[in-house]
């Protein structure tokens, strides 16, 4: 009976260890810094969610990503990716009253801005072959309407991220 359940304990551990991961979470630092998650719907296309922390708000962001095997040396832990997405949220801002008086300040109060805009995405991952574990660095440009301006356009939002793969 013993070596029943150890032959049926290592063909499960095997059986289970050939499934392709389909999930991923963890958290990226940069311009955009948060939390990410990933659902991989096919091997090398994902849906990725990212709940960034900027401009002193918070902003949801979807996208589309392709992956592509890169081979450096013929070592095939390595993908290249790309792909686009859209983002809302709100930033946040002071602003500052004077007193008619004096030019000294009277009140600052925030203000709260919906922000909705695009993204871009492209980037290069490593993937721990023993462990589950992913690190990347990408180049995440962007533009949005609303926020504290009426039209913003960021072109340097690059990140490093370590992802959890399950």
């Amino acid at each position: 009976m013993k070596y029943v359940a150890i032959i049926l304990f290592l063909t499960l551990g095997i059986s289970i260890s050939a499934q392709p991961l389909q999930h991923a979470a963890g958290i990226r630092g940069g311009v955009s810094s948060g939390l990410t998650y990933q659902y991989f719907y096919n091997p090398m296309e994902d849906v990725k969610l990212l709940l960034s922390f900027r401009d002193s708000g918070m902003q949801l962001s979807a996208l589309m990503e392709h992956y592509e095997s890169v081979m450096i040396n013929y070592h095939d832990q390595f993908f290249m990716y790309y792909g686009a997405g859209l983002h809302l949220g709100y930033t946040r801002s002071y602003s500052t009253r004077y007193s008619l008086i004096s030019s000294r300040p009277f009140e600052t109060y925030p203000i709260t801005r919906p922000v909705l805009g695009a993204d871009a995405i492209v980037g290069l991952e490593y993937r721990v072959g023993v462990i589950p574990i992913a690190f990347g660095i990408d180049y995440k440009p962007f533009f949005e309407f609303f926020g504290n301006r009426f039209f913003k356009i960021s072109v340097w939002d690059i990140a490093f991220s370590v992802k959890y793969q399950f």
